[in-house]
């Protein structure tokens, strides 16, 4: 599988699972408060898109601190962490009942870290899909201290299930990308296909596509089975780390899932003035969801011999501002180690928490496999 957040493509030495700190550029931060975060993935996959935050927390000078597993699995371990934190961001898309994962939030409270929810697309879908998920979200909900997504359309259906959240677009420095200089426009088309999600991600919608245009070569990747591989006009690249060697072959990115975020690819699609036939709407980007919309785009795609001009202008305007909008809002909640402010924060964390924190001996039934070396 693809790692989604293609040109965030961290070292050996950058992806440690371990918990110790990870920092690349620390006179970056020396006029900031926010100074450490804790990241915890919502899953063992490397396209969770925990990598890119770090990578892009790494840059701004920002020191990370990964959970692995130890938020499900090890809690003196995330006790240690928590404990090193000003600030804990994590993902999941599965919860269980929610019980375990609220007291290990309170945990981290009682210790000074701040606690945020990061809604990124398919936790917000599984809320929508299924009463119990939103049940424990919501319970999860009374620990949480920031609850952000990363598209508005996100925030409003959070919003509809009882979750109050703001909007927060990801951290995405696309500057290198945008001062590349251009090609002319490739004829190529460009989508994400993971192996286990295929039908998720717009299966039945890219079949169409390649047996209507037989003229146009599709490039797959993330589909490791090479499921579309006996098309004569797909190209299947499996898993791919980096896509530098795939874009200069592409004109338009392809990207139709059941619901969406605001995924990388799309905007490093734009940054490299590529078109986009996406089905959320997306500044910049073709709407469609229907395989007929999808065939409409890209016969006008066929005609064009220039490429998207307006796209970098778009992500400019976009990664100009994520990073300073991101930062500001974890500020917020950051208050210095022995200010009253925050000792009172945690006394009312343990005020609430207290019927939680007995220990159980259930794990969470969310994120617990072995984290990925």
């Amino acid at each position: 599988m693809v790692r989604e957040r293609v040109g965030l493509v961290m070292s050996r030495e950058d992806k440690t699972m371990n918990g110790s700190v990870m920092s690349m550029k620390p006179e970056a931060n020396k006029n900031l408060l926010l100074k450490r975060v804790l990241l915890a993935q919502g899953s063992a996959d490397y396209s969770d898109p925990v990598h890119g935050l770090a990578k892009e927390f790494q840059d701004q000078g920002i020191d990370v601190l990964l959970a692995g597993d130890s938020l499900s699995a090890d809690t003196t371990k995330w006790l240690n962490l928590a404990l090193r934190s000003q600030a804990l961001i994590f993902i999941r898309y599965q919860i269980g009942d929610g019980h375990y994962l609220q007291r290990q939030l309170y945990r981290a409270k009682l210790l000074g870290c701040a606690v945020v929810r990061w809604w990124v697309g398919t936790d917000v879908l599984n809320c929508l899909a299924s009463e119990e998920t939103m049940s424990a979200a919501r319970a999860v909900d009374h620990a949480v201290d920031l609850n952000i997504a990363v598209s508005p359309h996100l925030v409003t259906e959070l919003r509809d299930i009882g979750i109050k959240a703001e909007y927060v677009p990801s951290l995405c420095d696309l500057k290198e990308i945008e001062s590349a200089p251009a090609a002319e426009l490739p004829k190529g088309v460009l989508t994400y296909l993971p192996t286990k999600r295929r039908t998720f991600y717009g299966e039945e919608v890219l079949i169409n596509a390649v047996e209507a245009n037989p003229d146009l070569q599709f490039y797959v990747v993330g589909d490791e089975s090479h499921s579309l591989q006996h098309y004569p006009n797909v190209t299947s690249l499996g898993w791919v780390d980096n896509l530098e060697h795939v874009w200069p072959e592409v004109g338009v990115l392809l990207r139709i899932t059941k619901h969406d975020g605001m995924p990388r690819m799309v905007l490093e699609a734009l940054a490299r003035s590529r078109y986009v036939i996406y089905s959320e709407p997306f500044k910049g980007c073709w709407f469609a969801r229907a395989p007929e919309e999808v065939s409409e785009h890209l016969e006008y795609f066929k005609s064009l011999k220039t490429l998207n001009r307006i796209g970098p202008t778009i992500t400019h305007h976009f990664s100009a501002t994520a990073g300073s909008i991101y930062t500001e809002s974890l500020t917020r909640l950051i208050k210095p180690a022995l200010s009253l402010t925050r000792l009172k924060a945690m006394l009312a964390a343990f005020n609430y928490a207290f019927p939680t924190l007995i220990p159980a001996r259930q794990k969470s039934s969310g994120y617990a496999g072995k984290y990925p070396k």
